[in-house]
């Protein structure tokens, strides 16, 4: 408890006569600071009514007498230290029987000047008690005294100094709109609720922040609508996971609706530069089993596949690891037949002799490497972040011809110079209104909005389509100008068709609804009218046959179609195979004996191991050997290593993709 303090004091007379008698005032004060059981904050006031002058009785000097109800009021003043009134008040009271009076400063009138209320008052620093009286119970004031407070009242306190450890048993307020500050480490292991809270510095949160309100306004282009806002930087926000390899499988940012549904996310996309090249088959290949226990695995058709190493799950649960993982699948194979086939030639010939599938697939297992090297680079080249989504096709904003045309999502339109409606019958290019883009380009202000609509461009979107629908229809406008759309089975399609083309249907529907809402493919119509082309070439082929029965001398010019092939180049334009290109590009294809081709393989096997830290031929286990010393021993060694791990990689691939 803070102490209290005991003032008693005189005053001149106050103009009070009565019958000759002078009365003087004698105020005995105890001021006690406290908070009452009822909430009332304040400080307890005790002061006694006396008469100073003796009752003039013949004989008898009586002493001062205490002066019992006794009506008054009274004005307290609280002044601070630049001699401004911080807080003032009245009260009216009564003596009591014994010319007592008890009041509690904080429970009277405020008078307006200072603070409007106790409860704001700032105890910062030295105050002054000033108190006035009027016996008269009206406005006349005289002051009576004025003292220091040499304490602060224990539940006024603004400014806490500790600099030790501080308890607070108790809830801690801050009230009336008053700032709290905090210039050192707070921490708050409980619910804290806050209407508002601001730092001047960096804040950490070391657990999870929850934003729940209710804003007052919910239109998109307010800024106020958003219960999360920053501002003050010419960077918004930054997101760092605590991956050194964010892949698909982290989210930078996730979205859900309003029932704990997810619709869409920001995720990570990046290659494993951490992880050894020969990291699979070291995983592939420890606690292998014993011979008898392989032996055992092996009499047992109903054994299942070997269960993947727990490290294998970095491979098996991520798009991209999972298709370095069928490359590698690929390297092993072409090491395996590059096994077989060296050890059918040493085992025939003489040491390589004329084993030209030895090479080849020694061609193939060096591109298949090559190959790899090239995925893993160009994945830390291009790493960085996917945004996946509900929806399915890229839009953008086109404007509409007639402004007050009434589009909705599944509409087909006609395009005009950029400017789109229903009811063009002839258009340059036939599109359909988007209904939940995934990404939406050529955003108009939000004034001309209205003006506008997003139309699919790319991608999957339903279209309301006429009647009954079959996959692989062609979906067309109807030509009646009313926004709907027809399905046309390819073989039905007329060449003027080709050009209204809007997509591809992608399912079907035999009801008996007057429309549907058809997935449909739109912007990949490249080919279309592949067919057509085809059939014109076989046309003109005829011809010119016809031709040279007419004319000898005619030398025509066939077109090579499906059927036949007049240039020596099959169906369609083909490239060499990849081994092929690769022992051109090196002048390889120019080498007649194939110990020389196989001495300058390991050449370049060398040399890309310099250029290329993603994959190292030299990991390879008894590559080296059988290259360098292909006997049968090594070549037994490599091809049982080799057809050992692409079998337990097959065999966990396969177990995973069921």
């Amino acid at each position: 408890m803070a102490s209290s303090s005991n003032y008693r004091a005189a005053i001149v007379p106050l103009n009070h006569f009565k019958m000759k008698k002078k009365y003087h005032l004698i105020w005995l004060l105890i001021v006690i600071p406290f908070l009452a059981m009822a909430q009332v904050e304040g400080i307890t006031y005790q002061a006694v009514l006396v008469d100073n002058n003796p009752d003039e009785i013949p004989g008898i000097d009586v002493p001062s007498n205490n002066i019992p109800n006794q009506e008054l009021r009274i004005q307290f003043t609280i002044i601070d230290t630049f001699g401004s009134i911080e807080y003032q008040e009245t009260q009216n009271t009564q003596t009591d029987a014994y010319g007592t009076i008890n009041l509690t400063i904080g429970e009277g009138q405020s008078t307006g000047q200072g603070v409007t209320s106790f409860n704001l008052i700032n105890w910062d620093g030295p105050k002054t008690l000033q108190v006035s009286i009027d016996l008269q119970a009206g406005s006349n004031f005289v002051p009576f005294s004025q003292q220091p407070l040499t304490y602060v009242p224990y539940v006024r306190h603004r400014n806490l100094i500790a600099d030790g450890f501080t308890n607070l048993n108790n809830d801690l307020n801050v009230n009336n709109q008053r700032t709290a500050w905090f210039t050192g480490d707070v921490r708050v292991e409980q619910n804290t609720q806050l209407q508002r809270l601001r730092v001047e510095e960096d804040a950490e949160f070391r657990d999870r922040v929850i934003i729940e309100t209710t804003m007052a306004s919910t239109e998109q282009e307010d800024i106020d609508s958003y219960p999360l806002l920053v501002t003050g930087s010419s960077h918004g926000m930054a997101i760092q996971l605590n991956r050194n390899t964010p892949t698909r499988e982290h989210n930078f940012m996730s979205f859900w609706n309003a029932n704990d549904e997810p619709i869409g996310r920001i995720e990570g996309f990046q290659a494993f530069s951490d992880v050894s090249q020969n990291f699979i088959l070291e995983v592939l290949l420890e606690n292998e089993p014993t011979e008898d226990e392989a032996k055992e695995q092996e009499d047992d058709d109903t054994a299942p596949p070997a269960e993947a190493p727990g490290a294998f799950d970095i491979y098996l649960n991520n798009d991209y690891s999972l298709n370095l993982l069928l490359e590698y699948m690929d390297l092993l194979e072409a090491s395996a037949t590059f096994g077989a086939n060296l050890g059918a030639c040493i085992g025939g010939l003489a040491v390589l002799g004329d084993c030209d599938d030895a090479v080849w697939s020694a061609f193939a297992l060096f591109v298949q490497g090559v190959q790899i090297s090239l995925t893993i680079g160009y994945n830390e080249i291009n790493r960085g972040a996917a945004f996946e989504s509900g929806g399915a096709d890229y839009a953008e904003w086109l404007k509409k011809y007639n402004p007050n045309e009434n589009l909705t999502y599944g509409d087909v339109v006609g395009v005009r110079s950029g400017e789109i409606s229903s009811t063009f019958l002839d258009a340059d290019q036939f599109m359909v209104i988007s209904q939940n883009p995934i990404v939406t380009g050529a955003m108009p202000l939000s004034s001309e909005e209205h003006l506008y609509k997003r139309v699919a461009f790319i991608g999957q979107v339903p279209v309301k389509v006429l009647g009954r629908v079959n996959k692989g229809d062609y979906i067309l406008p109807s030509g009646n100008g009313d926004g709907k759309a027809i399905a046309v089975d390819p073989g039905q399609m007329r060449v003027n068709d080709y050009q209204r083309i809007v997509g591809v249907a992608w399912e079907e529907y035999h009801g008996e609804a007057l429309f549907s809402f058809i997935n449909t493919a739109v912007g990949i119509n490249t080919n279309d009218l592949a067919q057509e082309i085809i059939q014109m070439q076989v046309l003109l082929n005829h011809m010119q046959e016809a031709l040279v029965d007419v004319n000898p001398s005619f030398t025509p010019n066939y077109f090579d179609v499906e059927t036949v092939s007049v240039s020596e180049n099959t169906k369609t334009t083909k490239s060499k195979s990849l081994p092929e290109l690769m022992a051109q590009q090196y002048g390889l294809d120019e080498i007649t004996d194939n110990r020389e081709k196989m001495s300058s393989l390991r050449s370049l096997m060398e040399q890309k191991d310099l250029e290329s830290p993603h994959f190292q031929f030299s990991d390879m286990p008894y590559l080296s050997e059988v290259l360098n010393n292909p006997t049968e021993e090594n070549i037994a060694k490599y091809n049982a290593f080799y057809t050992r791990a692409l079998g337990r990689l097959q065999s966990i691939v396969a177990s995973r993709s069921n």
